[in-house]
């Protein structure tokens, strides 16, 4: 067979096979694994919680950690990372427990624990959180709800906010402006070759899939929803995976009350890791002051020089 047949042939099965790579690393969920029973609960950090099982408005079963303060109407919301599983968050969620929050730490579709359902990076995740909502609504009386989201659970956070007026402030850490400029930005750090064309080809992967498109997440565009309520933004200044730059573009778009906080030199959702403690002091002050919940004799000074 001539070159000039077999060379556009082994480019197209190439670009053909990277385009799924890119699909299947976005919106594929990982396999079960029989590891996934033997990990840490809140059992392991002696908190008082219930483990409980939600359902989401398309009939999706997820699991949720239920951390109880009673007498207390303060609630945060925990959404959790891309693939990620609510272990990963367990230590904010056991710290905020401690000031005094009622929290609850949740699954996503497709992640163990729940259903087997497509990824969509926050399309459809987000009646995960509503549900999550409705849970501390009927749980907590006179809940005072507030939203904290890592990555893909802060655009979670957004979406789900813009249709909820009763939450009150969120914290997003290390969120992104437009899903696919994130997965063209990936791609092109990645393999070096343009992004566009294999996103594209991804995307209308995902859309016969799933009947959602990548233009459907774009959370800097549903912004004015959320005003005034504040939000803080926390995004790692080394962060390769979701640029700086994608907080910065939602902070300057927002209209209503508003904090960032770069951590400089911490990777992707690295900055509770870069300081524990400082950590959670800003998230739960953020939270105490919007929430209403006095912790004052929980929280440490913040020096000014500590906050980069």
């Amino acid at each position: 067979m001539p070159y000039v047949v077999v060379i556009p042939l082994v480019l197209i099965a190439l670009y053909l096979v990277l385009a799924y790579v890119v699909y299947f690393r976005a919106f594929v969920p990982m396999r079960p694994f029989y590891l996934d029973d033997f990990s840490f609960t809140p059992y392991e950090f002696q908190a008082d919680y219930e483990d409980v099982e939600l359902v989401t408005a398309d009939g999706v079963a997820f699991g949720a950690w239920y951390f109880r303060q009673p007498g207390s109407p303060q609630t945060i919301i925990v959404s959790g990372g891309h693939k990620g599983q609510r272990q990963g968050a367990l230590g904010i969620s056991v710290s905020l427990w401690r000031k005094g929050f009622n929290v609850i730490l949740y699954s996503y579709r497709g992640m163990p624990g729940s259903d087997r359902a497509p990824i969509t990076f926050g399309i459809k995740e987000v009646l995960e959180l509503q549900a999550a909502i409705a849970f501390a609504r009927k749980r907590i009386p006179n809940a005072r709800i507030g939203l904290l989201g890592y990555s893909m659970g802060a655009v979670v956070s957004i979406l789900g906010a813009a249709g909820e007026p009763g939450v009150q402030a969120l914290i997003l850490d290390s969120p992104f402006s437009y899903l696919r400029r994130l997965l063209v930005e990936n791609v092109r750090s990645a393999s070096k070759l343009p992004g566009t064309p294999f996103v594209w080809l991804a995307g209308l992967l995902f859309w016969q899939r799933t009947r959602c498109t990548l233009s459907a997440c774009r959370p800097i565009d549903v912004l004015s929803a959320l005003e005034p309520r504040p939000l803080f933004f926390i995004h790692g200044g080394a962060d390769a995976i979701t640029n700086v730059n994608h907080s910065r573009r939602l902070y300057d778009a927002y209209r209503g009350p508003r904090e960032i906080w770069i951590v400089q030199g911490a990777p992707h959702t690295g900055a509770y890791f870069a300081d524990r403690p400082l950590y959670v002091e800003r998230v739960a002050g953020f939270f105490a002051r919007h929430l209403g919940l006095d912790v004052s004799s929980h929280l440490r000074l913040v020096e000014e020089e500590e906050v980069s």
